[in-house]
């Protein structure tokens, strides 16, 4: 197996690095706590993973089992280039393994412990390969850096399964991420918010939010900052770097340079200037409309496993370009997390008769009407047979009340169907020409979600696999019925 030995330290060449105050602060949180650092840019928080890597190595000494994952292989080179420029000099005699990916630190016995690195890649598919490389390892610390960009949560929770140790030594986990991206949901979710309702409000630069994890069982630590604490940094001039990147779109700069969570930053997907809250949100109050005379419709992406999403879509508003629609409410069918919040990307496993009176509840309840009072449509794929009783999905809900006809999105690619909702969301309140796409308060689901998704890395005019998507869905398939139920030769007839 390759293996090299550190090379000598030049006398007087080598001068260790002092740690910023982000950085101080991971290595004064207590051993056992689990750490998210959810910070601005350029604060240094990959550079952190050094100082805490050294603190319970040199406490720990062979007990100690680091883990450091990356999303990318070339990603783990420049975190494998800083660590072995100066674990050298601190642990002599340290050496690294290619083909394991792991450091020795002290020599080929480890008297300091080891630190091994790996990647979680983006898609499902890849992420599933990397947790079975990773199973039947023992860490006491895990290091996740730049874990925004997992899409959900379920790497993490897999990773959790190699965190142990002998009674008495502690464990723990370290999250670096930037708020947006494709996993801001469920780190706003699993970090942000349970900080925010301990401390009775969100976190400020610096101030660290300490809170008891139902999901992890432990004190975690959450804290944000800004690029202004990192003293390699010109401020000023990154603080500009960073005003161009975010294109004018103000909570996304202050996502990209402030750190802050309180904000739905648009994802590369809806980049700016195509979400917006401001444009795009418009409040109302459940039942102050009447959905029947409205002509108001039902969209559902019907999910077990995976969330049941449908939306209530209100055609042409008044005050609005003809083709305008707006999504009054949603209904979205989720599974919650051990901490009580809403779990975005898992379905409850409730079945379709349950299903069926969740909807009849909501529609009653928020709008004073049954489903069989609006037009309802639905993937087509419910429609296909099941060899149950009742032969398809959409025959189980027409049996409870609840009747779809087919949206017909096989009809029209996927790529034409989001173009058209990033185009009516681009166009709102600017364009009064074309049409636009508006939202209520209601739509939490819509607003966690869809802000965070991310371009597929083959093809860029659809969104990655793995995501939450299934409120877009149902949204997407509304967009595209609505446009093209008046087909040709298929209309009303005058004259």
């Amino acid at each position: 197996m390759p293996t090299k030995t550190a090379p000598e330290a030049i006398p007087g060449a080598y001068i260790p690095p002092t740690p910023n105050p982000i950085q101080q602060m991971l290595l004064d949180c207590p051993a056992t706590d689990f750490v998210h650092l959810g910070t601005g840019k350029g604060v240094g928080k990959s550079f952190g993973v050094l100082f805490r890597v050294a603190r319970d190595h040199r406490l720990y000494q062979e007990k100690a089992n680091t883990l450091i994952v990356r999303s990318t292989f070339q990603s783990l080179q420049e975190i494998q280039s800083i660590l072995f420029r100066h674990l050298i000099h601190w642990f002599p005699n340290t050496t690294w393994s290619s083909g394991e990916n792991m450091f020795r630190l002290g020599g080929r016995n480890a008297p300091f412990g080891t630190v091994e690195l790996a990647y979680s890649a983006t898609s499902p598919t890849e992420q599933i390969r990397s947790l079975a490389r990773l199973q039947g390892r023992s860490k006491t610390l895990i290091i996740l850096d730049e874990c925004g960009v997992l899409p959900s949560r379920d790497f993490v929770d897999g990773l959790m399964g190699v965190l142990r140790a002998p009674p008495g030594q502690p464990t723990a986990a370290v999250f670096l991420s930037n708020p947006g991206g494709a996993g801001h949901h469920w780190l706003k979710q699993t970090f942000a918010v349970p900080a925010a309702q301990a401390s009775g409000g969100p976190g400020r630069p610096m101030v660290p939010q300490r809170f008891w994890s139902e999901e992890f069982e432990r004190f975690v630590v959450h804290c944000t900052a800004d690029a202004s604490i990192n003293p390699h940094l010109d401020w000023q001039a990154y603080r500009r770097s960073v005003e161009l990147m975010a294109g004018g779109d103000q909570a996304l700069l202050d996502a990209l340079l402030r750190g802050s969570w309180e904000i739905d930053a648009g994802g590369s997907f809806f980049a700016p200037p195509t979400w917006s809250t401001k444009r795009c949100r418009k409040l109302i109050e459940r039942g102050s409309v009447d959905p029947v005379a409205e002509k108001m419709f039902l969209s559902f992406d019907w999910g077990v496993g995976a969330p049941s999403a449908m939306a209530l879509i209100w055609p042409n508003p008044p005050g609005c370009p003809a083709g305008s629609m707006y999504v009054a409410d949603e209904l979205y069918v989720c599974d919650t997390t051990m901490g009580g919040q809403r779990n975005w990307t898992k379905g409850c496993y409730l079945d379709n008769r349950g299903q069926a009176a969740a909807i009849r509840e909501w529609l009653y309840d928020g709008w004073g009407v049954m489903p069989a009072q609006l037009m309802a449509i639905a993937d087509d794929a419910i429609f296909s047979s099941t060899g149950s009783k009742h032969g398809s999905v959409a025959a189980e809900f027409q049996d409870c009340g609840v009747v779809f006809r087919p949206a017909q999105k096989m009809q029209h690619r996927l790529a034409e169907g989001l173009s058209m909702v990033r185009s009516m969301m681009a166009a709102t309140g600017k364009d009064s020409a074309a049409p636009w796409l508006m939202w209520s308060q209601h739509c939490a689901a819509w607003e966690a979600t869809v802000p965070g998704l991310v371009k597929h890395p083959r093809d860029p005019n659809v969104c990655a696999d793995g995501q939450p998507d299934h409120i877009l869905d149902a949204i997407r398939m509304a967009v595209m019925w609505n446009r093209g139920k008046w087909k040709v030769g298929a209309g009303p007839r005058f004259g």
